[in-house]
């Protein structure tokens, strides 16, 4: 069967882009460097075999998976190359072939840097890359054969951050063939790993000076002065904080109303 080896070129190019990255900046910063493992459920298009040996016939849909590379070009905006691997059984008769996804996507992720440490990400994701269909027939090398086809993906995803390394995705994927037409699917599940570790955010959410980590009180209304442990200052020791105080020199072991002023 005649190649297309007009395609040949873009699995160079995926590969390519996998060796980018930077060990000198911070995870979900530009530069940042993470390793992806995945696997899901693939569906494939009816008529993903035509132009092969088996036109005519359908994949049957499978589990399968793979890993990848993705880069982070700024805050929002990231790239990643992706190998995929499938086994695929063909309906109505006794044979498999092994499918291979290669792509190279573009991101964008709504949430950027802004999220904090342990957070939510959703993106929408587009690309290109190929698939190739391989039949290996052990008794005869004749028959030996394989298909190239260029596809187009896009699709929508969200990220979760696990930890200052780790984080895990959902990813929901259309893939699109260009010679052969047809659509295909595929839903993934993938951990993340990053070679920067995130650096840590600090949040003061009511303004006091005291991050919320140690803040033992984290609702202070604005501009009132605060303790050590973020809680407002009690002069009097009565249980009242000094801005609520209408009593602020109480004599200590003194009962008082909710004022501050002795009952």
């Amino acid at each position: 069967m005649t190649i297309r080896g007009q395609h040949r070129a873009l699995v160079p190019v995926i590969f390519l882009s996998l060796g980018l990255g930077s060990a000198e900046v911070s995870a979900d910063l530009e530069g940042t460097l993470t390793l992806y493992l995945n696997g899901g459920q693939y569906w494939f298009d009816g008529d993903r075999l035509d132009g092969t040996p088996f036109q005519g016939l359908k994949l049957r849909d499978t589990t399968g998976g793979g890993g990848g590379f993705g880069f982070m070009i700024t805050d929002r905006w990231a790239m990643e190359g992706v190998v995929d691997y499938f086994s695929v059984s063909i309906k109505d008769v006794d044979e498999k072939v092994d499918l291979y996804n290669y792509h190279l996507d573009l991101f964008y992720q709504f949430a950027g840097q802004f999220c904090g440490n342990y957070c939510w990400q959703p993106y929408v994701a587009f690309g290109v890359g190929e698939i190739r269909i391989e039949f290996d027939d052990s008794s005869d090398d004749f028959f030996n054969w394989h298909e190239r086809q260029t596809m187009v993906n896009f699709g929508v995803g969200v990220k979760y951050r696990l930890g200052p390394r780790w984080q895990a995705r959902a990813d929901a994927r259309a893939f699109q063939g260009v010679e052969e037409s047809g659509l295909d699917g595929f839903l993934s599940v993938a951990i993340g790993y990053q070679w920067i570790e995130t650096p840590t955010v600090w949040y003061d959410m009511d303004a006091d000076g005291i991050f919320d980590d140690m803040d033992h009180c984290p609702q202070t209304p604005p501009g009132v002065s605060v303790q050590a442990d973020g809680c407002p200052v009690d002069s009097d020791r009565d249980g009242v904080p000094n801005y609520l105080d209408r009593c602020p020199n109480t004599p200590v072991g003194t009962a008082v109303d909710e004022n501050g002023c002795p009952r």
